[in-house]
């Protein structure tokens, strides 16, 4: 038994997500274990469906174990969204690799741009760089492209980058697992299909942004795209690559999907004009005076993008603020990020899956939880982090066509999926 882990956001699953799956089956892997970020998303937002559409699609083409990311790590920045995931897979004790895309898909320059980031040297030129103005990325990429330029190209590209992470997270827990970096295939990160190529369905490898983008496009708020009803009708992709369309088809129909941050503003911006400077000096991420240029920016704006428009510049990019403020809204402090996350949340699995699940039980560090009711029995920590992911539950229900009513998560119970059919 060879057990290789992948971290993921799957928002939404797509052809790209399988390639990366079966590429790791066949260098060797027997069962593939996913972490998956749950309701919220790294980009500071809820993702397009519920976890468990997402879930299914992993499940119905190659993973055998999903395993959720709570919600304070999976809407975190890349480093502690990385350490989260690299310790559920440790936690879970039988994770032999790490499996991750990349650009580049040279593991040797990921291993070495890891390194040198953490390096002595490299660490006291970024925060001579910071102090200067740089923001992070850009003073730990001008820091790196001294010693090995090479090695910083690689902190260019967003795989590569959040690679790097998974690696330094792997050192810092000291986790017994193999990397194995999948070089990433068709459109970029945040790409768009090239003209002229959608008719090779098994050569396309579209960009989950571009997904999302389209299974949003609606002509009105409340009205779904000629595209969705069709989704909606039939599971029929939006694009070839599309693998999420059977399973989010019965959300669409019923209103809860697709979920749009856009539905909240009035929300946001409640919640943001009630916070004083002091609320948002105990968000993570919050350092250098941010919570004083939020708060001004936060009275002014009009909006959510205006408000990110007037606070964002070279020190302070939007992705960042955008997931303060988003931190802000689902009531997560910076002390939720100061340990690990708490137990290990079964989202859905198969049969080898299952089998899996009980050779864990032997080795596992932290609890496993098939159903929710078994979080409550732990401790407090456990109890806080439980909170948070109900309440973002409860506030996404507000960003789908239709508002649905609180509890979704509690009510919630791993899937489980048989190679006939998925049953709860």
């Amino acid at each position: 038994m060879l057990v290789a882990g992948i971290i993921a956001e799957y928002n939404p699953f797509h052809s790209g997500h399988a390639y990366h799956i079966a590429q790791t089956r066949a260098a060797g892997a027997s069962h593939v274990v996913a972490v998956m970020s749950g309701n919220t998303v790294q980009r500071g937002e809820f993702a397009l469906c519920r976890k468990e559409v997402r879930a299914r699609a992993a499940l119905a083409h190659g993973a055998d174990l999903i395993l959720g990311l709570p919600t304070p790590w999976s809407c975190a920045r890349a480093q502690d969204f990385a350490r989260g995931g690299v310790a559920l897979l440790q936690a879970l004790g039988v994770v032999d690799w790490l499996s991750f895309g990349s650009e580049c898909g040279d593991g040797d320059l990921l291993r070495r741009a890891a390194a040198l980031a953490e390096s002595p040297g490299v660490q006291s030129a970024m925060r001579t760089r910071i102090g200067e103005g740089a923001s992070f990325a850009r003073a730990r990429e001008e820091a790196l492209r001294d010693v090995d330029p090479s090695a910083a190209a690689a902190l260019r590209r967003p795989n590569d980058t959040l690679a790097v992470e998974y690696l330094s997270a792997m050192d810092c827990l000291g986790a017994d697992m193999r990397p194995m970096a999948v070089l990433r295939r068709g459109a970029g990160h945040d790409g768009i299909l090239p003209e002229g190529k959608a008719a090779e369905a098994e050569k396309i490898y579209p960009s989950a942004s571009e997904l999302r983008k389209i299974y949003r496009s609606g002509e009105e708020e409340t009205a779904p795209s000629p595209e969705l009803r069709k989704i909606s009708q039939r599971g029929t992709p939006v694009l070839p690559g599309d693998l999420t369309a059977p399973w989010i088809a019965e959300d669409l129909t019923n209103g809860r999907a697709p979920v749009d941050m856009a539905r909240l503003n009035a929300a946001l911006l409640a919640r943001w004009r009630t916070m004083l400077p002091a609320d948002f000096a105990r968000l993570p991420d919050v350092s250098e005076g941010i919570e004083h240029l939020l708060s001004r920016a936060v009275r002014e704006g009009r909006s959510p993008d205006e408000i990110l428009e007037m606070a964002c510049g070279r020190r302070y990019p939007r992705a960042r603020l955008r997931r303060i403020l988003f931190h802000a809204f689902l009531g997560i402090e910076a002390a939720d990020l100061h340990g690990l996350p708490p137990y290990l949340a079964v989202l859905g699995c198969n049969e080898a899956g299952r089998a899996l699940l009980n050779f864990a039980k032997q080795s596992a560090t932290l609890r496993i939880a098939t159903r929710t009711a078994a979080i409550r029995s732990l401790g407090a920590t456990a109890h806080r982090i439980f909170e948070v992911e109900c309440r973002a539950a409860n506030l996404m229900a507000l960003a789908m066509p239709i508002p649905q009513p609180c509890g979704m998560e509690e009510r919630r119970q791993a899937i489980y999926c048989d190679e006939d059919s998925f049953t709860r």
